[in-house]
């Protein structure tokens, strides 16, 4: 009795002593997986800082309405935790954190525990929402107290949720009567290192239906449906954190990623970048992203909302050692047509610290491998700055009205904090272009020639026309118009070559 006295006294004192630390939670996610005849997996994610007060028992819920309300009603679900582990990035002669899991002050890192449930809309209480227009947009939500008390920027020890919606009434209106939510598929990096940049990508991608998704940042959920955290000014959610500004104290001043160092809070909606250069050494903010997943009407064509994700993490700020964060050199949009390859470099870069640093970082780099079939080759790994060499072959019928997605990760290996950056990449596929055309043989020597792109062709069409010699190996004629015509030069045979091109703006 005594010992076990004495072990609570410890724990209550490191509590006192170290306040900010003891509410457990730092950000959460959930999404789901379609498993068919109207069964999800709804799949949450809690992480966990492993200097604070073990983690258990959170809450979870399902709601339906309108606009993120639940006027359908509400209830509780039972879910179950299959799964802890440590996802703090470490070099390789660290010290391993949070060990053993779940337990009360191991260090400073960050543990992912994940909780799974499954739930049917054919049987009570889901199936009292099918069929109702009222009762479209079903929320599965996640939660416990309290968020970190550590917070500086609003909301420190409220009431946390994590949430996503299912649109069951815009799925039931496409092709596929079922949806799977995107993944966040890097774990998120959540201590930040004072006046260097943070590159981040979440890695938010659809390998399951490929759907269209726009990100945004959002605001946190303090109460169920749909209560936001609140934000001491000047934070908002679109400018949750204090970055590196002209005049410095701004928060919302207008992005350059291409300044040294990156100057603002900068979002990409499209491929879900966040960069941005921490100058408050003690900040602590709530950091939220909404990854919005958009489907066709099979009828209209229109673009309907089917569901909505979250991601919502804290971001510590603190005082590091001379390290400058890594980064990434490659272009990342590309566009190709489908049937075609595609090979492009990627190098990770690290500037060494000079004159504090004197030994200089070897970088990792890593992809999350969310194309089928591509390839992610190290082309030197004997190399400091690590470049790699990224190849896919396309085949028709990979064309997308919006592009594919994937994220490169580098790591500086920098003992005992290595520092990362992640970078999202985007490839276009777009359709093979076809050419609807027309030749007609006239009198001496003469024929014209008239094409044209199909319909439902995208891009602008050119043209080209030769007419080439028997062995077609020599061009004697060429015109780059739609229609036009040729005489033939002199008797004998000859081939005519037709092509057609797509450029897009």
């Amino acid at each position: 009795m005594k010992k076990q006295l004495l072990q609570t006294f410890l724990v209550l004192l490191l509590m006192v002593l170290y306040p900010k630390y003891s509410f457990a939670k730092i950000g959460a996610d959930i999404t789901y997986r379609c498993l068919g005849s109207g069964k999800y997996k709804i799949i949450a994610k809690i992480y966990r800082d492993c200097r604070a007060s073990a983690f258990n028992n959170p809450t979870l819920q399902v709601f339906a309405g309108t606009s993120g309300g639940n006027g359908c009603g509400s209830y509780t679900l039972s879910t179950t935790r299959t799964g802890i582990r440590n996802i703090t990035p470490l070099c390789s002669s660290a010290t391993v954190p949070c060990t053993p899991a779940n337990t009360f002050a191991t260090g400073e890192g960050v543990e992912e525990h994940t909780y799974e449930t499954t739930v049917d809309f054919s049987v009570t209480p889901l199936k009292g929402f099918v069929g109702n227009s009222s009762c479209c947009e079903v929320t599965f939500a996640i939660g416990q107290c309290c968020r970190s008390a550590a917070i500086t920027t609003g909301s420190a020890s409220n009431d946390f949720w994590a949430t996503c919606m299912i649109n069951i009434c815009n799925i039931a209106k496409t092709t596929r009567k079922c949806n799977s939510a995107p993944d966040y598929s890097n774990a998120p990096i959540q201590f930040l290192c004072c006046n260097q940049p943070y590159y981040f990508n979440n890695g938010i991608v659809d390998t399951i239906d490929y759907d269209s998704i726009t990100i945004k940042m959002a605001s946190g959920v303090a109460a169920l449906p749909n209560t936001s955290i609140s934000y001491s000014s000047p934070f908002t959610a679109r400018y949750p954190m204090t970055p590196y500004c002209i005049p410095p104290g701004k928060v919302d001043c207008s992005p350059n990623v291409s300044t040294k160092p990156a100057r603002g809070f900068y979002l990409n909606e499209s491929n879900g970048d966040i960069i941005f250069t921490p100058t408050n050494c003690n900040e602590v903010g709530v950091v939220v992203v909404e990854a919005t997943e958009y489907r066709k009407d099979s009828a209209t064509g229109a673009f309907l909302i089917i569901g909505k994700t979250r991601r919502d993490v804290n971001l510590y700020v603190n005082d590091c050692d001379y390290n400058k964060t890594p980064t990434l050199v490659g272009a990342n949009y590309l566009r190709i047509c489908e049937g075609e390859k595609l090979c492009f470099e990627i190098q990770g870069q690290d500037e060494t610290f000079t004159p504090y640093q004197t030994i200089p970082d070897t970088v990792k780099l890593s992809w999350n491998q969310t194309i089928p079939k591509a390839t992610f080759s190290i082309l030197n790994p004997k190399d400091r700055d690590k470049k790699a060499e990224f190849c896919w072959q396309t085949k028709v019928g990979d064309a997308k009205d919006y592009p594919y997605h994937f994220t490169v990760t580098a790591t500086d290996q920098h003992c005992p904090k290595p520092l990362v950056c992640a970078k999202g990449f985007q490839i276009m596929v777009t359709p093979k272009p076809i050419s609807v055309y027309k030749i007609n043989a006239a009198a001496c020597g003469k024929f014209s020639f008239v094409a044209s792109a199909p319909s439902g062709f995208k891009g602008t069409p050119s043209f080209r026309w030769a007419l080439r010699d028997s062995l077609d190996k020599t061009d004697l004629l060429v015109s780059f118009k739609k229609a036009d015509s040729f005489y033939y030069p002199k008797g004998g045979k000859f081939i005519l070559s037709h092509s057609i091109s797509t450029s897009f703006g």
